[in-house]
Formats: C-alpha cells, sequence, structure tokens
C-alpha cells in the first residue's frame, strides 16, 4: 500500500498497528527511532484502521525483527515464517493465520452463566496484483475465519446481555461458526495520494480510526475500541474512498450494506437500505498519522424495514495524540438520533502505554453512555488491560472491566469482569 493512501484513502489515519515505539531489537535508546520506521511501514501497509488486514500483517510480521524474551520459542516458528515469506517473494501473496482465545468471568449474572470463552482460527492475506514496485498497487484483500465455543457454552460477546450490561465486553469473540469476514479489491490512486476498497468489507476497519483500537491486541469492550452511539453494521459489500485535500487534511468516505451480516454474504439481502459515512481530519504530518490525528464524521442508517430497526443518523469527534513515542490519550465523543445504535450519546477516553523493551503494553479507558432507548439509566464503563509479549509470536492479556450501573439490571449498582486473553500469529 501506499503512503498517503493509508491516511486518507480510506482512513488512513487508521491505526497504530505497531507502535512506533514497540519495536526494535537494538538497546532501549535507539528503539523509538526504530519503532517509528516500522510504524510507517505498517501504515503503508493497508487503508483501514490497525485491526485490519494489510496493517495487521504488518505489525506480525514487524514482530519477528524484535528484540524478544524467548529466542528459544520464536526459532519453533521461523520454519513456517520463512515459507510464508518465500511465498510473498515468489507470487506477491502476503499470508497470516492466528488463533485466539477469550475468558470471561462475571461477579453478577441475570441467569446462571457468569463464565463466557470462545476461541477465534482465522486465516487472512494482501494478493498484490497490480501496479508492481510502482505508488499505485492493487490488491485482493481477504479473511476467513471460524469462531467457535471453548469451555463454556457462553462466548464473551453474549456476555453482556446475561449480566444486564447493555453493550459487548468481549468484541468480535462469538460462536458464530465458519465466515468469509472480508473480500475486497484495494486500489491507490494518483500516486499514493488517493484510494478506495470495494466489495465484501467491515466497515468498523474504516469508521471513526484511532491509532490504539485494536480488538486483538488492546481492549475487549465495544465502548473502549469503537464510538458505540455509531450504529456500525456487520461485514457485507460495500465502498469506501479517501484522498488528501493537502499535507496535513484529508477526507474519506464509506458506504456500506446496512443489514451485513457475518455469516451470510448475500448481495444486499434487504434491498438498498445503506448506511453512509463521512469524515474531515487533519494530522500534522503524513509520518505522524497514525500517531496523532483529529476528526469529525457524520453518518446515517436507512430504516431497515425487515429487521425493524429505524433510521438513524449522529455525528463524532475523536482524537488521539502520541507523547514520547509511548504514550498515547485518546478521547471519543458521539451523538446518535434514532434507536439503531446502542447509546444516544457516547463519551469515552483513556491512554495506552507501551514499553520499549519488549513491546508490553497497558491500558486504560473509561466510557459514559446514554442508552438510546428510553428508560435505561446511563451506564459508565472502566475498563484495564496488559499485554504481556510472551514471544514474537504469543501474547498474554490481563483484562479487567468495572460496569456501573448495568441498563439492563437496575438491582446491581457494579459488576465486575475479569478476562483473559492469548493470541499465537504467525
Amino acid at each position: 500500500m501506499l503512503r498517503a493512501l493509508s491516511v486518507s484513502a480510506l482512513m488512513a489515519l487508521a491505526g497504530l498497528p505497531t507502535p512506533a515505539w514497540a519495536q526494535d531489537g537494538g538497546d532501549a535508546v535507539e528503539q523509538p527511532a526504530a519503532g517509528a520506521a516500522i510504524l510507517r511501514g505498517a501504515a503503508e501497509a493497508g487503508l483501514g484502521g490497525p485491526q485490519s488486514v494489510g496493517p495487521q500483517l504488518q505489525e506480525d510480521a514487524a514482530q519477528r525483527e524484535t528484540l524478544s524474551r524467548r529466542p528459544r520459542v520464536d526459532a519453533f516458528f521461523d520454519p513456517a515464517e520463512a515459507s510464508l515469506r518465500r511465498l510473498r517473494e515468489i507470487s506477491g501473496l502476503q499470508v497470516g493465520l492466528d488463533y485466539q482465545a477469550v475468558y470471561q468471568g462475571a461477579t453478577d449474572s441475570l441467569t446462571d452463566q457468569t463464565q463466557a470463552s470462545s476461541g477465534s482460527a482465522r486465516l487472512f492475506g494482501k494478493w498484490q496484483l497490480l501496479g508492481g514496485e510502482s505508488d499505485n498497487p492493487g490488491s485482493l484483500v481477504f479473511l476467513l475465519e471460524q469462531r467457535h465455543e471453548l469451555w463454556n457454552e457462553l462466548a464473551p460477546a453474549q456476555l453482556g446481555g446475561d449480566i444486564g450490561y447493555l453493550g459487548i465486553t468481549g468484541t468480535t469473540f462469538s460462536d458464530n461458526g465458519a465466515s468469509l469476514t472480508t473480500l475486497y479489491w484495494e486500489q491507490a490512486l494518483m500516486e499514493g495520494n488517493a484510494g478506495f476498497v470495494a466489495g465484501r468489507i467491515d466497515p468498523t476497519d474504516y469508521i471513526d480510526i484511532l491509532g490504539y483500537a485494536n480488538q486483538r491486541t488492546t481492549f475487549l469492550n465495544l465502548s473502549s475500541l469503537v464510538n458505540p452511539s455509531i450504529a456500525l453494521p456487520d461485514p457485507g459489500f460495500g465502498f469506501g474512498v479517501g484522498a488528501m485535500l493537502t499535507d496535513q487534511f484529508f477526507v474519506k468516505g464509506l458506504v456500506s450494506d446496512a443489514n451485513g451480516s457475518l455469516t451470510d454474504v448475500s448481495f444486499f439481502p434487504g434491498g438498498d437500505e445503506v448506511f453512509t459515512y463521512g469524515e474531515f481530519g487533519w494530522t500534522p504530518a503524513r509520518e505522524d498519522r497514525f500517531l496523532t490525528n483529529v476528526h469529525m464524521g457524520a453518518w446515517h442508517v436507512d430504516e431497515r424495514v425487515e429487521a425493524g430497526v429505524p433510521e438513524s443518523q449522529g455525528i463524532v469527534v475523536s482524537a488521539n495524540v502520541t507523547i514520547d513515542d509511548v504514550f498515547m490519550p485518546f478521547v471519543r465523543a458521539g451523538w446518535s438520533d434514532g434507536e439503531a445504535p446502542f447509546y444516544k450519546t457516547a463519551i469515552s477516553g483513556g491512554f495506552i502505554y507501551y514499553f520499549p523493551n519488549y513491546r508490553d503494553l497497558m491500558g486504560f479507558a473509561a466510557a459514559w453512555n446514554e442508552p438510546a432507548a428510553s428508560g435505561l439509566a446511563n451506564q459508565t464503563t472502566l475498563e484495564a488491560f496488559y499485554r504481556y509479549q510472551f514471544s514474537d509470536n504469543i501474547a498474554i492479556t490481563a483484562d479487567a472491566q468495572l460496569l456501573l450501573n448495568p441498563a439492563l439490571n437496575p438491582d446491581e449498582d457494579q459488576i465486575a469482569v475479569f478476562g483473559l486473553r492469548a493470541r499465537v500469529d504467525l
């Protein structure tokens, strides 16, 4: 992908796939500079946010070149990684595989279910078929996954409903089975100053993106990761475009199937009911686009007649900044009109902090939300996590959430949710 495009093209400011400071195999003094170079490479790897295919591939690959706690464990993966590198050199096809598992336990429940767990096996890749070494490459991007139960019948994505919390405590960790999550064409234009994606896309990869947000490597709660005042649709067919207006200002937009489904790949099954989003933003310089950005967006979703969901619309304002290459505070705010999203008002903020030597990561987020449905109490969510980089290919994350005044459980003032996530990538 190209340099300017990530910024503009669709979600330039998409994300901080591989933090600048979290990567380097040299001494601690040199790590921030080397990490910044890796971040720029990750920014060129895709048009979406840090959790989208291109940036995730780059982040995983970059970790192979950094200081590791356990070189002997890393050596176990070396033959497979070498094979994947040869595949890319020969064919232009870059492939990644990972397996993730999440367990969560709650201190209270409306049912007898207080524990949830699920696993996800993913095969994802990017195949550059046009452009060669030019500034306008074109690539086919795909993500296949299999989400399944582990030790409990309840999945983390469903735990909120059982404990009376309006929201999702384990974003994307469901038990939906096999799915073709994304399959789209990504094209750079105008020597990297513009670009588009078209096909089966995940709108969350391209909407209101900030650099800290990746449900596989940072927070788990939906309110910590995105702005839940947006009626975000599931993956479906759509089109997104973006462009740099100047070296600092960018615009982007997206149109996607309002009836998107993770498991149903039908082409606009509800007809012309669509979700639309537009954004205008600023970054101090192209090379800082994942580290610092401020943007404002507006969205609209048509009435979904068959699903019985009314027309809704809203606006969002978001910002993040990186200090000394290791500390990133962020803030989001959103307001909506209509009952399609979870909330009509959502305000959140927090920070992430990277430890340069071995790429450990910690974060904290607080969110205040006013439900879109009348009669429900306002809800506050606090979340903290620590990711321990066991080796280049293995990360273990401890997560704690405190849910204050859960909207669907008025008898409880607070509920705590404790979680553990493991990820192995190749």
